[in-house]
């Protein structure tokens, strides 16, 4: 799989790729024994890996730098593109995600039905 970095922490020995196939974000985790001796990738790297799926995660193995900032506008672009940071719609329109409805307690005593049952 060929991808781009996203984000790394170099020291930590970890890095988020976004993947050719447009699908899940690839998960990258230096073994314990070579954190902080590998090359390290800066965001916007083109990188090529291995991926495997564990529970529900894609996992990236033995990733190889294909070319040094190829894409080094590409995690910018996402942030601009990303329905969060679209200006905030004015009052009274009506937005286009999820309604958060609070939660309130109901006036009076609570009443359970299962306490009132006998056997």
């Amino acid at each position: 799989m060929i991808g781009v970095v996203l984000w790394s922490d170099n020291s930590a020995g970890k890095a988020v790729f976004w993947c050719e196939d447009q699908g899940d974000l690839a998960y990258y985790e230096e073994p314990a024994i070579r954190v902080g001796q590998g090359a390290g990738f800066d965001t916007g790297d083109m990188v090529q890996f291995d991926v495997s799926v564990h529970r529900k995660l894609r996992i990236a193995d033995n990733p190889r730098l294909v070319q040094e900032k190829a894409a080094s506008h590409l995690p910018e672009a996402l942030r601009h593109d990303s329905p969060l940071a679209a200006e905030p719609e004015a009052e009274g329109k009506r937005q286009h995600g999820a309604q958060i409805i609070p939660f309130t307690a109901k006036p009076g005593p609570r009443q359970f039905r299962a306490a009132q049952l006998k056997a």
